[in-house]
């Protein structure tokens, strides 16, 4: 899609990881409210509603809501698009979906190659790459894999993200052939970077809230040329 008028009002949810936030943008102005976790769908009304008091906004004055569609955590996923599909509807909005590893390619704030990896836990990880510059460019679509089977660029300097990577770094470090760099600063994604990334870079899919859906990669690894 398009990049929307930067200056229109968006809000963000994320809650597919244990790092759960909220950001609300008014001008290209960005809010960002966040907590390590939800006991309840009641939690995140709560963080909507502090975030859009500092912004001085009320639901039906948002022109978007954005949401992380995972992959992550089934549950935060489902709550994340559940309480936006209401929100969005019940203002009568738009509602955009995007997946948790673009989230983080553009958090990483890199210029080159991004690999996001995320803790899919029964000892694998969800993982993506993406090429980030004036664009971002989706090389690998998300997908599950052990370890071993992440899938790296040929050539050209790495940038490696996520809460993913930590336990395996080594296996990681071991099948590299290029340099990489392991920032250990952008662990989750989050809601002001969801904000970036379909505000700056057009991504995710806008359309009719109740038609949003989850991301879930589990056996469905989609590859790409020019990659081993």
């Amino acid at each position: 899609m398009n990049p929307p008028n930067p200056e229109i009002n968006i809000l963000a949810v994320d809650t597919v990881t244990r790092h759960c936030s909220v950001a609300v943008s008014r001008n290209g102005s960005i809010c960002r409210k966040s907590r390590t976790s939800l006991k309840h769908s009641s939690d995140l009304i709560g963080l909507i509603d502090h975030a859009l008091k500092e912004q001085e906004l009320t639901l039906p004055e948002l022109d978007l809501v954005v949401v992380d569609t995972g992959p992550g955590s089934f549950t935060g996923v489902r709550t994340g698009i559940g309480v936006v599909q209401g929100i969005a509807y019940g203002a009568g909005i738009p509602a955009c979906g995007i997946d948790s590893l673009s989230i983080l390619a553009v958090a990483s704030g890199a210029d080159g190659i991004v690999l996001p990896v995320i803790d899919a836990r029964m000892n694998q990880v969800y993982a993506g790459l993406y090429s980030v510059g004036g664009e971002c460019q989706e090389l690998v679509s998300p997908y599950v894999c052990d370890p071993e089977g992440i899938r790296y660029p040929d050539k050209g300097k790495l940038t490696v993200v996520g809460d993913g990577w930590q336990a395996w770094r080594s296996t990681i470090e071991a099948a590299l052939e290029q340099e990489a760099v392991f920032d250990e600063a952008v662990a989750c994604p989050d809601a002001g970077s969801a904000i970036e990334a379909v505000a700056r870079y057009g991504l995710g899919t806008t359309g009719n809230p109740l038609a949003l859906t989850a991301t879930y990669v589990r056996d469905d690894v989609v590859r790409k040329p020019a990659l081993r």
